[in-house]
Order: structure tokens, then sequence, then C-alpha cells
């Protein structure tokens, strides 16, 4: 997430499938993270999975929503910084710092243990929902320095680069198969491949740019031909997989190229739906404060919501859609209270 509520409002004219889809993300998030365990793991297994299956997108999105809005960067390198890691950082830490306390009377967490998890926070998360921020600041340090070559680039060369990444993605699946004939690449060897510096969750971004700038139209044309049957494809072959008792869990990363597919997918399809205004002015409403949802959901979602349902007999999928609305109703209320509050910015970062 950018400072993920933000970053779309100089945008001339207002780009609301933005919106649209920042929402989406960021119910797709609160989602996976209602799910509460279960009794029943023979009998629920199946919807657990699905419902997983289901927010597999949820961070990718938010990537390639930020590459859309954010690049290239039309600011020097110090007016970037400054601005997003203001909205990015603040509120990392006051959430993450408040976590580790609520956990110290929830959980019985050793206040050694808070204390040490806090002072580890600028090198990895207190919180573990958290590592996407962490991932966020690296791409807003590399963001200035890849914006000279998007300023110029061809539509071709764009492609080239996400051509490339979309390679590294489909290790994971190659692995799966193959597990001998690559097996450098889950050893810790990944340094050696070719194609190491065309990884990671910068492809996300560029995908991001690229489908703003260049959308994939829905019709009978090759590029929404291929994206259709991969997005077939991707759960089918899980599916046979999960029959097969397989374990599918590398093929759920966030780094795959399933994953990239749905992001796609999503996006184009997000693209092209209008809304009615009376919606379309409450979805804008609920994206401004969505990165205040993200850092307190799981909070809301696991401390209190959690509480109320536990030993309910809602069956598990309506119970963990109801536990994700009422998760995203209250975040986005505590938030809009929050960022009322003078230098409220910086506890929600909107």
């Amino acid at each position: 997430m950018t400072s993920i509520t933000s970053d779309i409002v100089d945008q001339k004219p207002r780009l609301y499938y933005i919106d649209n889809l920042r929402v989406l993300a960021c119910f797709l998030v609160l989602l996976t993270h209602s799910t509460m365990h279960t009794d029943q793991p023979e009998i629920d297994g199946f919807w657990m999975f699905s419902i997983s299956f289901l927010g597999t997108p949820s961070s990718e999105l938010f990537l390639a929503l930020s590459g859309t809005v954010l690049l290239p960067v039309k600011t020097g390198f110090r007016t970037f910084y400054h601005r997003r890691f203001k909205k990015l950082l603040p509120p990392l830490f006051i959430w993450s710092i408040l976590g580790m306390l609520l956990y110290t009377y929830t959980r019985a967490l050793p206040i050694d243990s808070a204390i040490n998890a806090i002072l580890r926070i600028p090198f990895q998360p207190a919180i573990g929902v958290y590592w996407f921020v962490y991932a966020m600041a690296g791409l807003y340090l590399f963001a200035p320095y890849i914006s000279p070559w998007l300023r110029q680039a061809s539509r071709r060369q764009i492609e080239f680069f996400i051509g490339l990444w979309l390679i590294n993605l489909t290790l994971p699946w190659i692995l799966h198969f193959f597990p001998h004939f690559i097996g450098i690449f889950s050893a810790g060897g990944n340094y050696y491949w070719t194609l190491v510096y065309f990884g990671g969750f910068l492809g996300y971004w560029l995908m991001g740019y690229y489908l703003n700038k260049y959308p994939i139209a829905i019709g009978l044309n090759a590029r929404w031909i291929a994206l259709v049957s991969l997005f077939i494809m991707y759960p089918l072959a899980i599916l046979i997989l999960k029959l097969r008792d397989d374990d599918v869990s590398p093929l759920l990363d966030d780094l795959q190229l399933g994953s990239a597919v749905f992001v796609a997918m999503l996006y184009t399809l997000v693209q092209k739906v209008s809304v009615r205004p009376w919606l379309q002015k409450m979805i804008t409403a609920v994206a401004k404060y969505s990165f205040g949802i993200y850092l307190t959901h799981i909070y809301i979602a696991r401390e209190l919501y959690w509480g109320l349902f536990d030993g309910s007999t809602i069956h598990i999928f309506p119970r963990t859609v109801l536990i994700a609305v009422l998760t995203l109703f209250t975040g986005y209320l505590l938030t809009w209270l929050l960022s009322r509050l003078p230098h409220g910015k910086y506890i929600t970062g909107a």
C-alpha cells in the first residue's frame, strides 16, 4: 500500500477505478485475516482454503495501484521521499507499538518480548501482516531511480521488462513439477540466476503503470484471450493439485504467476466498471482511509470480532465475510475519528 490512501489526490481527472480497486484489495486483505480457527478442520478446510485463495491478490493489487499512481515520480528525490515516508512510517511505528502493548494484555505477551519486538521495528515487522509496509518502503526508495527510464521507455521496452519478470514468476511452478531439475533456486542460490534483477515486487509496480497506460481491451484480441485463458487455468491447476494432495502453498505466494494473472484480471475488469455516483462517493470515502484500515484491521478482527464470534455456529464462509465487513466498517470509523485529532494524519496516514 502506498501511504495507501492519498497518492491519487493530485490526479486530474480522478481515476475512480483506482479507488474501487483499492477498496476491493483492502477487503480481500480483511477477508484473508478474518478466518477463525475451526474445531472441524476436516469439514471446514475446503472453505478456509477457498477464502485464502480468494484473498491471494490483495497485497499485489495494492502494489500495482501504487505503480499506477506514483510512477514515474514527478518530483525530486528529497521531495518524494519526504512526502511518502512521512505518510508511511509514523503510522507504522505507532500501530506496531500499540499492537505490542495490546498483546501484552490480550495474549499475555512477556513485556521483554514486546520491547524486543519494538526495538527491531526498523529492521523487521513487529506485527506479521505489516511486512507489506516494509516492502513498500523499499519500492519507494527505488521509484525515483526507475522513473527517468519510464519517462522515455517505449511500450515494447516496458513489456520486455515485465516479460522477464513473468519468467521469474514461473519458477515456483517449475520447482513444483521439477524439484530436482533447478533445485538450486530453492536452496538460496537465487543470486546466480540471470534474471534475479528482474524479480521481486517491482514487477507489480510496473504492471500497474503498464495496465493504466496500455489497458487491456475486453474482446477478441490476443492480450484479453491470453489473460482469460491463464485466469481459468490457474484455479483449475490449483484444484487438480489439491485433489492430488500436493502442497500448493508456494503456488499461492505473492511472487508466482497465478497471483500476477489474478491481479491483471481484477485490474482490467474493475477498470471497465461504472459505479453509480452515490456508491462511488462511499467507495472513495473508504479508499481515503484504507491505510488506516489496513493498520488496524488485525486488531479489530482478531481481538474484537473473533472473541464475539467465538463458539458461533454460523458456517465458516458467511461468518468470515461478516467479520470482514464489520472490520471494514469499524476500521473506517476508527480511522475517520482518529484523523480528526490534532496531527491525526501521523496516526492514520490519511
